[in-house]
């Protein structure tokens, strides 16, 4: 599991380091810093994608994030930055700084592995793009957690029915695509292939296929509802269809609204991951009635149970609660949960905020999830 995140000069932050764990929730305010956040990972994913031997260059626009030029990144218009991660024991750290030759490339100046403490210095070492030469085999595997992360972003692709096949078949299982475009393939190639019982929907205590998960999970969130995937012959394309009961007739995505289309997508990455995959998350709630988001938050609890370490930025209350109510269920112990409030600027800060066996939250800064309380003591006059 990547346990930490460092960055040091990169976009809104001088410094950050920030304690991951199985499920981690990003809340807070707008330009707050939680998109900052999770753009480490996916800035070194999406370079150690696209590496080319002996270029070590940070590809800062890309598949995953687009972020600019180094002027766009670099904190108080510095010239360089760092960002670093940790398993464990284990730390990597990079030093880039702006090219003297191209004032829109930065370049991998220094990289450190070693223990936690000791990477925090950094040393020369010869590089093959992000990768120090010389790896030994936990490096190696940090390296390959990054690189194979799943990341879906706040917009998914639903304005279709038609749906492609990924170009490089050597992609993760279950990574769905940035935009989820590669959900109806992943259900089409894996829909018969068995789920660990950790996942099932309702703890059910056996395993059963990913295609009959997925409908479960489905139905959980839109009573009744179902997908399908149908393959075009001779095509790199496939067709999803949607009905929201059993006894309808199977309709295109636009003909039964936007929540089902964007679940589906979060439903076969958590349930077809994995156990050992890094999931990030953009705004899981978009789309979804209260009640669908408190249960992709209890859905999500449960994945990150099962192993699957899950990395969400969510701006809902009802997702929060969902969460909450799976520690108290006992689907997740709160040692397995973090959860950071990112305030407003100026005074700009990242706030840890412990949570107890029972979903009780340790405090409630001013901006944490209390609009509704503000709202409705507005509307009784108790202002």
């Amino acid at each position: 599991m990547i346990d930490t995140i460092r960055l040091r000069n990169f976009k809104c932050f001088e410094s950050l380091d920030l304690e991951l764990k199985p499920l981690t929730l990003l809340t807070g305010f707008n330009a707050a810093g939680k998109s900052t956040a999770i753009q480490t990972l996916l800035l070194l994913a999406q370079t150690l994608r696209r590496a080319v031997h002996g270029r070590s260059t940070l590809t800062l626009n890309g598949s995953l994030v687009a972020l600019g030029s180094p002027a766009d990144v670099i904190n108080g218009g510095g010239t360089q930055m760092e960002l670093g991660i940790a398993s464990g024991d284990l730390a990597l750290g990079w030093r880039f700084a702006v090219s003297e030759t191209n004032r829109r490339v930065l370049n991998t100046t220094a990289a450190n592995w070693a223990n936690s403490e000791q990477a925090r210095e950094f040393a020369p070492r010869e590089l093959d793009g992000l990768r120090p030469v010389g790896l030994d085999q936990a490096v190696s595997a940090l390296l390959a957690r990054v690189h194979d992360l799943i990341f879906l972003s706040a917009a998914r692709q639903v304005d279709t029915e038609v749906y492609p096949v990924p170009v490089d078949m050597n992609i993760a299982r279950g990574d769905v695509g940035h935009i989820g475009q590669f959900a109806s393939w992943w259900l089409h190639e894996e829909g018969d292939s068995e789920v660990d019982a950790q996942r099932c929907c309702e703890r059910r205590g056996q395993a059963s296929t990913l295609r009959q998960q997925v409908n479960a999970w489905l139905s959980d969130l839109f009573p009744g509802a179902e997908v399908n995937v149908v393959p075009f012959p001779k095509t790199g394309l496939m067709r999803l269809e949607l009905r929201s009961g059993r006894t309808n007739d199977w309709s295109r995505p636009a003909n039964i609204g936007y929540g089902i289309s964007y679940a589906f997508p979060i439903l076969l990455a958590g349930l077809g991951a994995q156990a050992d995959r890094t999931f990030i998350l953009d705004s899981p709630e978009a789309h979804l009635h209260p009640r669908g988001q408190s249960r992709i938050g209890s859905f999500l609890a449960q994945m990150a149970s099962a192993g699957v370490q899950t990395i969400v930025e969510t701006h809902s209350d009802h997702l929060l609660n969902g969460v909450r109510r799976a520690l108290r269920d006992r689907i997740i112990e709160p040692t397995d949960v973090a959860i950071y409030f990112f305030t407003a600027r100026p005074e700009a800060q990242v706030i840890k905020l412990s949570v107890d066996k029972d979903g009780n939250i340790s405090e409630w800064p001013e901006g944490f999830f209390d609009q509704s309380e503000k709202d409705l003591a507005s509307l009784a006059g108790w202002e």
